[in-house]
């Protein structure tokens, strides 16, 4: 009625709102739109992301997050705390993906932080006839109505096993029951969840029972088994390895050439039925895949997650290792994504205890920058499992130092190696003069930000000044004598410029 209302919506991405605003513009008597509404007086109807609206929250009467399913816990508690008024809508059975996980899950915070919530489900379809048989045979084929029975109270320890995929298409009530656990356990599963679990290669899966009823289910990938000229142009930057999240992550982000070459088990999903939560089931369950991974002649088991105190405590007590911290927040969880490893070779232990050596020492310099926004419940105990930061510039630091000189790595990811390189060469007085080495001191040593680096440089923003640091490190990095060095420079100057390889100079998707 003309008054000031100012409504935000916020959903995992722009497009899964676009229904709220056409609707509205429709009620409004305006053309169809999908951007946002502004109908001045202060009355507005605007998108944001969810990652941005914690990190810049505006002004909003009434906040409404749809497809809430998608978005996980840390970041919807977040919402909640900050926002009286606001309004969860999610699926909780179909064939767009399930938000059973977060019907079940998410009451618990409501209850906890919001007494007298209220709750409005929608009982006739918009989309199709009540008790239309298609729907029906959707939902039975699909599974999209699963969920686990638990089974009665025992005494008796869970016995952990892997399952045969072939043999569990068999066994459709088994099937129900463990594709109902992860539906549960997970705030949203898609239709195409089923389909790789029954069907992707590389898929393991390993239950915990008791008396012959799953009350715990773990979804594992294989990785890695890659061919060294493949991982060194994996670590260079000129090849992505699709399916090996984890492989990927640690040759490309931290450095660690010889991580695709190994064996690696991904653990992508793992569930507990409620009932037997905080009882050992799901540290008896990695135990068990780790003991049948060693045996299988892996290397490591491996995981990657959106980091909370609670899974990091979890996975830690489960003896996995700190690897790599996502330097950026996930915009659909508002988390940094940390990846931690399971050695089980001489190998993985090696390369597990390298990953640790490098993230201790980028940690308290990244925590200073990029991180600096970082919570200290998850910082805290991250530093307290990982060693302490080199006291000296290490080989690792020099080689990193080639792979941002040479377009194989963005500043970002070895700002912590740049910090001790950078502060060598200048205790050497080896740094390049007037601009360059002024603004190498000023973006690695004093962590000033990229406009201050590009006006020192004279150069119009951060992708051109990126490139006049990766210049000017060379000459100097060129001037130290060491064999390794030297071959890693020339093998990287080969690769750069191979025709084959597609690709030559600086990786602009890497500034």
């Amino acid at each position: 009625a003309g008054r000031p209302c100012r409504i935000v919506v916020t959903a995992p991405r722009r497009s899964a709102a676009d229904a709220v605003f056409r609707h509205a513009a429709r009620r409004l008597g305006l053309a169809p739109a999908r951007g946002d509404l502004r109908l001045g007086a202060g009355r507005e109807l605007r998108f944001v992301a969810p990652d941005r609206l914690l990190r810049e929250p505006p002004a909003a009467d009434l906040v409404l997050v749809d497809e809430a399913a998608a978005i996980p816990a840390p970041l919807l508690e977040a919402l909640l705390r900050r926002d009286p008024r606001i309004v969860y809508a999610t699926t909780v059975h179909g064939y767009e993906g399930t938000g059973r996980g977060f019907a079940l899950r998410f009451r618990a915070s409501l209850d906890r932080l919001a007494p007298g919530w209220r709750e409005v489900e929608l009982e006739v379809p918009v989309r199709w006839a009540a008790e239309d048989p298609l729907e029906a045979w959707l939902n039975r084929s699909l599974l999209l109505d699963a969920a686990p029975a638990s089974p009665a109270a025992s005494g008796n320890a869970p016995r952990c096993r892997r399952l045969d995929r072939d043999a569990l298409l068999d066994d459709e009530p088994r099937l129900r029951h463990l594709f109902g656990l992860l539906v549960q356990a997970h705030y949203r599963t898609t239709p195409s969840d089923l389909r790789q679990l029954l069907d992707a290669p590389g898929v393991g899966l390993h239950v915990a029972e008791v008396d012959d009823v799953p009350v715990g289910v773990a979804v594992t990938v294989a990785e890695g088994r890659i061919d060294a000229a493949t991982s060194l142009a994996v670590w260079a930057g000129l090849r992505r390895l699709r399916g090996h999240l984890v492989a990927q992550s640690l040759a490309g982000h931290a450095g660690l050439e010889a991580a695709p070459q190994l064996a690696i088990r991904r653990v992508q999903r793992i569930a507990v039925d409620p009932g037997w939560r905080r009882r050992g089931v799901g540290r008896a369950l990695l135990a068990s895949l780790a003991r049948e991974s060693r045996e299988a002649g892996d290397d490591l088991v491996a995981t990657s997650f959106g980091m909370t105190p609670g899974l990091l405590a979890f996975w830690t007590a489960c003896g996995f290792r700190p690897a790599r911290v996502g330097l950026r927040r996930e915009a659909s969880s508002g988390a940094h994504a940390l990846m931690m490893l399971h050695p089980l070779s001489d190998d993985g232990e090696a390369l597990a205890d390298e990953a640790a050596r490098r993230l201790g020492g980028a940690l308290p310099i990244l925590l200073r920058d990029v991180l600096a926004d970082l919570e200290s419940e998850l910082a805290d105990p991250l530093r307290a499992c990982l060693p302490p930061p080199p006291t000296g510039c290490t080989e690792a630091d020099w080689l990193e130092a080639v792979a941002f000189a040479f377009g194989a790595r963005g500043p970002d990811a070895c700002a912590a190696s740049l910090q001790r390189v950078v502060g060598t060469l200048r205790l050497r007085s080896a740094l390049p003069g007037p601009p360059q080495g002024a603004a190498l001191t000023a973006r690695f040593l004093d962590h000033a930000p990229w406009a201050r680096v590009a006006s020192q440089l004279g150069c119009r923003g951060r992708g051109q000044a990126i490139r006049q640091l990766r210049a000017a490190l060379r000459p100097a990095l060129r001037a130290r004598h060491a064999t390794g060095l030297a071959e890693r420079i020339a093998r990287l100057e080969g690769l750069r410029h191979d025709p084959a390889r597609g690709s030559s100079g600086d990786d602009p998707s890497r500034e």
